[in-house]
């Protein structure tokens, strides 16, 4: 078996091939307990992004008028879609209620903070049609979910650091790291991390394999 400064490697967390010591496994679900209420919500919204491209906007009982608003322009939309829903506000599908132009607006609460400074709607993008509108925001969307992710990573980072500094922190980066890159589809931070696992799961045949 595995082990490492005298434990046993033998705990297992969700999205990690590796394995951690019982210290490592402490430092983990401390600095994953700071994140976990914003981890699930990142993980909603993934949801909500990939089932965007699987929305048949060409079918009439899908793309129906729902309701209608005023931007801070004065320019009146049509609402056929929710594009996605967070806690804090949501981004309709709409086409111009005189025109043929299309847009993801963002909606939020009248009394929100940023609604009672700059107008309770934002036009995030415009197009020609209801499939190109959707993509491009399903884009833009998916980038601004990998800040996020980043963002959680480096406020679990403070914890295990400041709290945990003798308990293997870097490897407890990479498995807390590795679980954020997962759950927002970051294939570039998953492959890196799978590499620097190896390191670790594999038993020392290699002298230049080996990094703990």
């Amino acid at each position: 078996m595995l082990t490492r400064n005298g434990q046993p490697a033998e705990h297992t967390v969700p999205g990690f091939a590796g394995l951690l010591t019982s210290s490592e496994l402490d430092a983990y679900d401390a600095a994953f307990r700071t994140i976990r209420r914003d981890f699930a919500e990142l993980e909603k919204l993934q949801d909500g992004v990939d089932h965007l491209e699987k929305i048949p906007w060409e079918h009439r009982a899908v793309l129906r008028h729902f309701t209608s608003f005023l931007s801070g322009n004065g320019t009146r939309w049509d609402a056929y879609g929710v594009l996605l829903k967070s806690s804090a506000s949501e981004v309709l599908l709409c086409r111009k209620t005189d025109g043929t132009e299309w847009a993801a607006i963002q909606r939020l609460p009248e009394n929100a903070p940023y609604a009672k400074a700059h107008g309770a709607t934002d036009v995030l993008l415009t197009g020609n049609d209801a499939r190109t509108v959707t993509n491009e925001y399903a884009a833009q969307a998916q980038h601004t979910l990998r800040f996020m992710a980043s963002d959680l990573v480096a406020k679990a980072q403070k914890i295990v650091w400041d709290q945990y500094p003798h308990a293997n922190p870097d490897l407890v980066m990479r498995a807390l790291s590795e679980r954020c890159a997962h759950a927002v589809k970051n294939t570039e931070v998953v492959r890196e991390a799978q590499s620097l696992t190896e390191s670790v799961i594999e038993p020392p045949r290699r002298s230049h394999g080996i990094r703990v």
